[in-house]
């Protein structure tokens, strides 16, 4: 004997089915209370006043349902009563119109509340009108509609076994969805059923899917329950940094894809809430990227205007760690590299220059000063003293300089060019470090060294001019 209490929780259940969107099991649940009250003697206040909450509940549903599915019902009385006023030619297309009429009768029965008897009786009269022309074919539809109380049998039949072989470990939710769909889908195919077979198979065909619904049900109020348990985690997120925040709330994500679906009622509304908890973490990383952007955008004025050294911005760059992908961080990049190699490229133009004095300053007798190594000063110094000019030394550090920058050498010193590579060959397989000779300070000091302005002429001069075209490659 069930006690007060124990009704008091049916009743409590029946309102979270309600809730759910499971009309059918919770106004079962209520008949099934409403029949256990009448053995009491007297309904305790609080279960009385619940159970008329869930009678009032139950009857709105039902209204719902007779809102929604009556003019449907409607429709297709008006569509017997034509087939009746104008009856088709062949009997068999008839039949099967009328046939086509009753099944979709049967599915609105099958997903709402039934017709009122009113409905039903004029319905089913108007059938019976309309069968009348066809009572030839009368047989074979019944035959038609005895087949598919047969297959749907066997479908009650498949899932028993169903659940039978899968009871004691019940394969994933999703699993579960798609053979219940695939089931429906399936007992949909075989309809009409005579009427008399149509209340026993409904009932039977959900029971059979009872066992399955009762644990899908269990199964997402429980990943209901670890979603909530998400939601509650990503708003108890509360670091100073702001990646790392980002970086709990992408872990719990993918905890989140792992947790299952919570049904379709109310997966979408938890997701919602679970990115929502999150918005306020993306805010403040976005308050962190505003300002570094921010800052980036200052640093590329300043640059630009030349109030920031090009080391102070490359310092104050590096701190933005949090926009080192963005067009404003590429920009200062940028600007920072353009303004380099200026610096190089006006570096450059000005040591070039002072290369370019070396012969002028050779055959100058006023003392000069020049921005280049102190050797190459030096050689300058000591060339003033030199009585004879090494015409073959010097055609060596050109033809050298020539072939360091790629330059072609005059016919006439292929020869001569030919050794020097084959020089430069040998010392570079024995590694040889006598040849000193190998780079283009070392090469104009050979120059200078081997240089007298007292028998110089045109020769050198034109010696020089080749040179210069080297400069312009070697000089960095």
């Amino acid at each position: 004997m069930e006690t007060s209490q124990d009704l008091f929780k049916q009743l409590e259940e029946a309102e979270k089915l309600f809730s759910n969107g499971s009309i059918k099991s919770a106004q079962k649940l209520v008949r099934d209370v409403m029949s256990k009250t009448k053995s009491f003697k007297k309904v305790p206040n609080a279960l009385k006043h619940k159970l008329n909450f869930a009678i009032g509940q139950s009857r709105y549903f039902d209204e719902m349902s007779s809102f929604a599915t009556n003019p449907k019902r409607e429709e297709l009385i008006s569509e017997i009563t034509s087939i009746i006023s104008n009856p088709i030619d062949d009997p068999k297309k008839q039949a099967h119109r009328i046939h086509d009429l009753q099944a979709k009768w049967q599915l609105l029965d099958l997903s709402s509340r039934p017709a009122s008897r009113d409905q039903w009786s004029k319905f089913n009269e108007l059938c019976n009108k309309g069968w009348e022309p066809c009572s030839e074919y009368f047989d074979e539809l019944k035959a038609i509609k005895i087949n598919n109380a047969n297959q749907r049998l066997k479908i009650i039949e498949e899932i028993n076994v169903y659940v039978q072989e899968n009871s004691s470990k019940w394969p994933d939710v999703r699993t579960l969805i798609q053979y219940m769909r695939s089931t429906f889908d399936q007992w949909q195919k075989f309809a009409p059923v005579l009427d008399k077979d149509l209340n026993k198979l409904k009932s039977a065909y959900f029971e059979a899917k009872k066992p399955i619904n009762d644990f899908i049900k269990k199964q997402e109020s429980s990943v209901i329950a670890i979603k909530e348990g998400l939601i509650a985690k990503v708003e108890a997120i509360d670091g100073d940094d702001g990646d790392l925040n980002i970086k709990k709330f992408n872990d719990l994500k993918n905890d989140w894809k792992k947790a299952g679906s919570a049904g379709r009622k109310h997966d979408n509304k938890l997701w919602d809430k679970f990115n929502k908890s999150a918005d306020r973490l993306f805010n403040a990383k976005k308050e962190v990227l505003d300002a570094e952007i921010s800052t980036a955008k200052e640093l590329l004025k300043n640059l630009k205007d030349q109030s920031v050294t090009v080391q102070d911005c490359e310092i104050q760059l590096s701190e933005l760690k949090n926009i080192q992908k963005s067009k404003e961080f590429n920009e200062v990049l940028s600007a920072i590299r353009n303004i380099k190699n200026e610096k190089i490229q006006e570096a450059k133009i000005s040591r070039l220059g002072e290369y370019n004095k070396i012969f002028e300053l050779l055959n100058d007798d006023k003392d000069q000063s020049i921005s280049l190594s102190k050797n190459i000063v030096t050689a300058i110094v000591k060339s003033k003293t030199n009585k004879k000019t090494d015409k073959k030394a010097l055609l060596y550090s050109c033809i050298k300089l020539e072939i360091l920058s790629n330059i072609e050498s005059l016919k006439k010193d292929n020869g001569l060019r030919q050794e020097i590579q084959l020089e430069m060959l040998t010392s570079k397989f024995n590694k040889s470090k006598n040849n000193e000779l190998d780079n283009l300070d070392s090469l104009i000091i050979h120059f200078i060294e081997n240089f007298s302005k007292s028998d110089s002429g045109a020769p050198e001069k034109t010696l020089w001019n080749r040179i210069k075209k080297t400069l312009e490659i070697l000089v960095k």
